[in-house]
């Protein structure tokens, strides 16, 4: 079996980032599936700590700066995140190396065995999926890896997710909003219901301000299973942050004054925007809180400071041109309402421009009317130029111009389609002036085909 075998081989059971997901439910999302398979692997996740994030906005990134922040204290780091954006091996990670080629297919065929005994046990449990599949590889992998600690995203809601197989010291509840309704439920009380589903007997919870009536839910469930629930509150700008102009039109980081434990501590934050305040806060409770826990590790102050300014998160805010004469490209993978309207306030603050023209694709099944009247309040807003990405969940641009008439009404703006990424940006480039800015967003894959083609950093693709 070579890696592009390896790769066929997960693929060839149901992967539901390819096709519909149907409603949570112990048949489709099968966690005594999962922990059966876990078992004939050794039950991996044992051999380290571990902490689980869930939520439905920031959860990757408070992944990505607690596992910064513990690496920075000397620590080898197992990263489980998802979805990738070029490549299947970024998802699992160990002190920012990923996964190699070789490695990755060693571990396939290893669990080969395990998987066919899965399957003739189907009609008891349903039949595994290639997410799951996938998870129990990460953590074979870090387990292989003789990690110190593991920081684990949960893919989709919580409660009967691959990643809530485990017990972790500490579980995180990043910000909650409406988005996979069709799966999680209509309501926000439901969403959280299924987030809560990570909730554990004995372990710390820890979460951020979170709409009225998603809090009481959280709080509820954590009571019923006997642990405590922690609200952490946003990161504060320190003094001396910049303000963009039209001889410094972007800002590259900010300066934050964050609660670590009894101390305030400073640091810069490479990732932009409000909301990464609020997650580099909840980042940084949550390496506190765990050292605090039998089994955890102790993290200096100043391993926070040193990992939160030296992390990498691409498709969240990413400026990917900036010359001179020329309008800034930013790619950024909004892909809900709340992430939109978060997007919307953080260009205000971060950039400076005359007009912003937007080229927007967006997955068919996600809140495309939602996401659209957040984008299209966007000050200085000049115009939208519809794509699709290459994904076969993308939505087509006719249909995106068609959902955008109501919205956008009378404004005086230009609204034009292109067939793809390559193409939107060439026109918004025809469309901007140097002083102009160009974001390109409504998707992680929209935002991982824009780094593709501009960005000048290397792109691991396979």
């Amino acid at each position: 079996m070579d890696y592009q075998e390896a790769l066929d081989y997960l693929n060839n059971f149901t992967n539901y980032e390819k096709v519909p997901m149907p409603p949570a439910s112990a048949h489709a999302f099968n966690l005594e599936r999962v922990w059966r398979f876990l078992e004939l692997l050794g039950n991996p996740q044992q051999s380290y700590p571990s902490i689980v994030i869930a939520g439905t906005k920031g959860k990757g990134s408070t992944a990505i700066l607690t596992a910064a922040a513990l690496q920075a204290g000397g620590y080898r780091v197992g990263l489980y995140t998802q979805p990738h954006l070029h490549s299947y091996r970024e998802r699992m990670r160990v002190n920012d190396l990923l996964i190699s080629r070789e490695e990755l297919t060693g571990l396939v065929e290893e669990m080969r065995p395990a998987v066919e005994t899965m399957l003739t046990e189907a009609a008891e449990r349903g039949t595994i999926t290639a997410y799951e599949i996938g998870t129990a590889l990460a953590l074979l992998f870090f387990a292989r890896q003789k990690v110190d600690i593991a920081v684990l995203e949960i893919g989709l809601g919580g409660r009967l997710d691959a990643v809530n197989a485990v017990t972790p010291l500490v579980s995180v509840i990043t910000s909650l909003s409406l988005d996979h309704m069709a799966v999680l439920g209509n309501t926000i009380e439901q969403i959280a219901f299924e987030k809560a589903g990570i909730i554990k007997p004995g372990v710390p919870v820890l979460t951020v301000p979170q709409w009225p009536a998603a809090l009481p839910v959280l709080q509820e469930i954590a009571a019923e299973r006997g642990t405590t629930l922690q609200v952490v509150e946003p990161a504060h700008l320190a003094g001396d942050n910049l303000r963009p102009g039209p001889e410094f039109r972007h800002l590259s980081s900010q300066r934050l004054q964050i609660k670590y434990g009894p101390q305030e501590i400073e640091t810069d934050l490479p990732l932009l925007g409000e909301h990464q305040r609020l997650n580099a806060a909840l980042a940084a409770a949550v390496v506190w809180e765990q050292q605090q826990r039998p089994g955890g590790l102790a993290v200096p102050p100043a391993a926070v400071t040193k990992g939160f300014a030296q992390v990498w998160w691409p498709a969240r805010l990413q400026l990917l041109e900036d010359r001179r004469g020329q309008p800034l490209v930013v790619a950024d993978g909004a892909h809900n309402a709340e992430s939109a309207a978060r997007l919307r306030e953080a260009l205000a603050e971060n950039f400076y421009y005359e007009k912003l023209w937007l080229a927007v694709g967006i997955y068919a099944d996600k809140d495309i009317a939602g996401i659209l009247r957040e984008l299209a309040s966007a000050p200085k807003l000049a115009g939208i130029i519809f794509t699709r990405s290459h994904s076969p969940r993308a939505a087509e641009p006719s249909a995106l111009i068609e959902a955008a008439r109501p919205i956008l009404g009378d404004k005086p703006i230009v609204v034009e389609q292109a067939p793809n990424v390559p193409a939107v940006v060439k026109q918004a480039q025809r469309l901007a002036g140097p002083l102009d800015l160009i974001v390109l967003t409504g998707s992680l894959s929209v935002a991982a085909e824009a780094e593709e083609l501009l960005s000048r950093k290397p792109i691991v693709k396979h």
